[in-house]
């Protein structure tokens, strides 16, 4: 190995203060969440046979309620071109549709459809299954404290739906 050389992080440097345990902690949790096998599992639990990414979408027109494709791309960081090939795929899957925008008549807005509101239930219930599958050993008491620190964490760290 040259001086020049970055050596391989083979494991965690041991966390200096109780955030530095928790940002690991999230790390591994983001990391169980998004491999392809718990991906895969949830998709073949929940009966879904649209990609993970369309998916993703899904779940934000869910949580945004009618939204403008311009705003799903910001929220993704992405070009609008990127966004409108995966809602087309929803569109076609009749997991959403389209609105007209009353204030500019060019425009729509994206919305959830019955269909779409019944494949994010049947989404939640495979992961819900799998999560009670990792947690069924613990203490009741001990999964309510995870779950009230956890929610209340995540409700720091979700971005408010777009507003026009």
């Amino acid at each position: 190995m040259g001086s020049d050389a970055v050596p391989e992080v083979t494991h965690f440097p041991a966390p200096e203060s109780s955030s530095g345990e928790l940002e690991r902690a999230i790390s591994t949790i983001v990391r169980w969440s998004t491999s392809r096998e718990v991906q895969a599992e949830t998709m073949r639990r929940a009966r879904c046979q649209v990609p993970a990414s369309a998916v993703s979408l899904l779940f934000r027109i869910l949580v945004c309620g009618p939204v403008h494709p311009s705003q799903l791309a910001v929220f993704y960081a992405v070009d609008n071109s990127t966004i409108t090939p995966r809602l087309q795929r929803l569109e076609r899957e009749a997991l959403i549709g389209r609105q007209a925008d009353p204030q500019d008549g060019r425009a729509f807005f994206v919305r959830i459809t019955p269909t779409g509101e019944k494949l994010c239930r049947r989404m939640h219930a495979a992961r819900r299954a799998q999560l009670e599958l990792l947690l069924a050993e613990w203490p009741a008491e001990e999964r309510a404290r995870v779950t009230t620190a956890a929610t209340k964490l995540a409700s720091r760290l979700e971005p408010p739906p777009p507003q026009d």
